[in-house]
Formats: C-alpha cells, structure tokens, sequence
C-alpha cells in the first residue's frame, strides 16, 4: 500500500510539473512541428528545388503547406493562378515557342495550400523528366502513414531541401538575381475557362520530354548547404537541413532503389498511360504510380543533431 502511495505521489507531482513553471528548468510547452517532405535536391531535382525554393524563400509563400485533398476543378484553377494553365498554352509549351521537353512547375503544389494563408503561386520551367520526379515523391508523401493517418488524409508538412549548396535560392540568399528572375513568373491569379490548357505535355503531349538525353554523371551526395545543420534519422540517413529540425520530428524522405529506372521512367512517364490524356488539367497524384514500386519510402524521424553543415 505504501508503495501504491508513494507511486501515486510522483504521478501527481509529474502532472503538476508539466503545467508550473519550475525555477531554473525550461518546461515551456512547444506545438509540435509539422512533418517534413525533404527533397534531395542533388538527385536530379535541382530545378525544381530552384522553384521551390524561390516561392518558399523570395516570394514568402513559405515552407509550410497543407495537402486539403482538392477537386480536379480546384486544382485547376490552381494551376492557372499560377500561370500553368493558359488560353493556348502556358509559356513552357512548344505552342507558345518554348523548347520541347520542358513542363511548367508551380509552387505551392496545386494540391496545396500554403499554411501561412500567402495567396501567391508562381511557376518555373522545367525538364519534363524532373516534374515527374516531384510528382512520384509527393505521391508517395501523400499516400503514406503521415497523411492517411490524419484528418481523413488531409495534412501539412514543412517542405525541406537537402544538398541544395549549388541550387540557387535554397540558401535564403540572391532572390535579386538578374540571371535568373525572368524564369521566376508569378500567376495571374485568377480560375481557369473552359479554353484554357497547359499545352506543355501535362494535358495534351502525351511525348513531351521524352526525347531521349544523355544522363548526367551523378556526384554523390553533392554539397551540403553552407551553414546549415546536419541530422540523422532513424534510418540513419544523415541529411543538411537549412530550415532546421527538432530531434523527434517525423522527416519523410524518398529514395529511388534503381537510380537508372528512376531516372527512365521520369524521361519517359508511365509506359502503360502514357498515351491516355488528361484533359487540361495536368498530371495529378494517381499518375504517379508505376513509380512507387521503385521508391524507398523512409518514414524517419529526426534522431540526433550532429553539425554545422560545410
């Protein structure tokens, strides 16, 4: 009985201490953050790390978004706020005088909303074959335990970029560059018509980046972001993270199993639908599937902190 006493006393007192404040300890209550959808930006996604982090950082749509499981028709007029839906085409498409093999990329992602209530979204051309990549990696995300298990699949996320150190923006810094700002566009705004399409091989150019490339030589990891911290996961990846992180934060990270067939079937997209057209309303989720076999789908957490990035 004593013992039943005493172990109810330190219960009580357990309780006491996580609401009052105790001299000398810091027990202040912290929301908890929100799951990270890292993109390793090296891994033939440099260009659209470039535009993400272009709308993250510049624009200040920022990193966190939500995934609210819109209709084909929101998404739409999404993708025409952002200037990848137009009257004849957007701009990346060959109608409009663009080189072939180019999709136009928005950010946020047309099933998104960004959490900070920004109303901007804005695009960038991009290689065909590293719009897919994105696609196969948010479909992952959204198809795993971090959004099935919350709000009937709803979710938000923080969007993170690791070896990003040669992508331009994702180090916070040059938003004014001369260079490379006439690639930046942000949307008009606005919801789709009826004549509108995307013209650039997401509606109606079941070809469209799939002439083929010589693929670039792979270097490794690629360099670390300058000054950004490095963790390690549970799964004991060890990834550079110019946002930060929090130790126990859930980070969700994709990884092809054959980088050669990750590579292929983003040249080439889905050799089973390729031919199957999708209106105007660009390549969604589902679209994504033939690629999820190939996907290591690491569903980590952040374990340790170990240094400053070089």
């Amino acid at each position: 009985m004593k013992n039943l006493s005493l172990l109810a006393s330190l219960l009580g007192l357990a309780a006491a201490s996580s609401v009052v404040n105790v001299p000398g300890m810091n027990l202040e209550a912290r929301d908890d953050p929100e799951d990270l959808m890292v993109f390793v930006c090296n891994d033939g996604l440099d260009e659209i790390c470039t535009n993400m982090c272009y709308g993250a950082y510049c624009a200040s749509i920022g990193t966190g978004l939500k995934y609210d499981q819109p209709s084909s028709s929101t998404k739409r007029d999404r993708r025409k706020a952002a200037g990848c839906i137009a009257s004849g085409g957007n701009r990346c498409s060959t109608k409009k005088g663009h080189a072939s093999g180019f999709q136009c990329d928005e950010y946020p992602f047309a099933s998104s909303v960004p959490i900070n209530g920004a109303s901007t979204r804005l695009n960038r051309c991009v290689p065909a074959a590293q719009n897919r990549k994105q696609g196969g990696i948010i479909s992952a995300f959204y198809k795993s335990s971090y959004c099935t298990g919350n709000n009937g699949g709803k979710c938000q996320f923080s969007v993170e970029f690791s070896n990003a150190g040669d992508v331009m923006y994702c180090d916070k810094q040059d938003c004014d560059n001369d260079d490379d700002n006439d690639n930046e566009i942000i949307g008009p705004g606005g919801t789709a018509n009826p004549g509108d399409s995307a013209g650039d091989g997401t509606d109606d150019d079941p070809t469209a980046g799939q002439k083929k490339r010589a693929a670039k030589t792979r270097t490794g990891l690629g360099r670390r972001s300058a000054g950004a911290l490095v963790y390690r996961t549970s799964s004991g990846l060890e990834l550079d993270l110019p946002g930060g992180a929090q130790i126990g934060q859930r980070a969700f990270v994709v990884l092809p199993r054959n980088t050669t067939l990750w590579d292929e079937q983003a040249q080439f997209g889905d050799p089973n639908q390729i031919k199957e057209l999708h209106g105007d309303e660009g390549e969604d989720e589902e679209d994504y599937e033939y690629m999820l076999a190939n996907l290591e789908i690491r569903e980590d957490t952040i374990t340790e902190e170990i240094t400053s990035a070089v």
